[in-house]
């Protein structure tokens, strides 16, 4: 009887995450590849998709890029959210999460974490997957992170993955 319990909590859990993942060879230099999607300009990455803004910078940082740095994200005209670094292995791994969202629109997740995963391939290439796992905040609104995920946010990571790439391609031949 316990363990039908722990099983259903264990798979309602699951249920409850929502990822999705893009992977791309980058040219450049693997410190580039591995720095860049962290320390540059999150404008000239998260440019929009379709209903979802642009990013509109960042208010403020404290110790941002080293573990638990944090950074505060601005989005629809406010201060939209928290990013905090969780995990830093250099030249290799990233894991970051996004909560405390000021806005209601995003009133479905409880958290979002992203992770990036960079591998120096030959001739100055490196392998590029990064991945966002949504923490949907209650059953009841699985059916909303769902579409967003699939819809919206599938779309937003492509285009911040393609504009991640050209960046550092223009880094690299400079």
């Amino acid at each position: 009887r316990h363990f039908c319990l722990i099983l259903n909590c264990f798979l309602l859990t699951i249920i409850m995450l929502i990822t999705k993942s893009c992977q791309c060879n980058i040219n450049g230099d693997l410190a580039l590849v591995y720095d860049t999607p962290i320390f540059h300009d999150v404008k000239q990455i998260m440019t929009g998709y379709g209903p979802l803004p642009a990013s509109e910078g960042v208010s403020k940082e404290v110790n941002w890029g080293e573990k638990n740095g944090y950074r505060l994200l601005l989005g629809f005209g406010k201060e939209f959210c928290k990013e905090t670094i969780l995990e830093k292995k250099p030249n290799e791994y990233w894991k970051y999460q996004l909560n405390d969202f000021k806005n209601s629109s995003f009133f479905f997740v409880n958290k979002v974490e992203g992770e990036i995963w960079v591998k120096e391939m030959k001739n100055s290439v490196v392998y590029f997957s990064n991945k966002y796992t949504f923490y949907n905040r209650n059953i009841f609104t699985l059916p909303i992170t769902f579409l967003f995920v699939h819809l919206l946010w599938s779309g937003l990571q492509k285009k911040a993955l393609k504009n991640l790439k050209n960046i550092i391609e223009e880094k690299a031949q400079s």
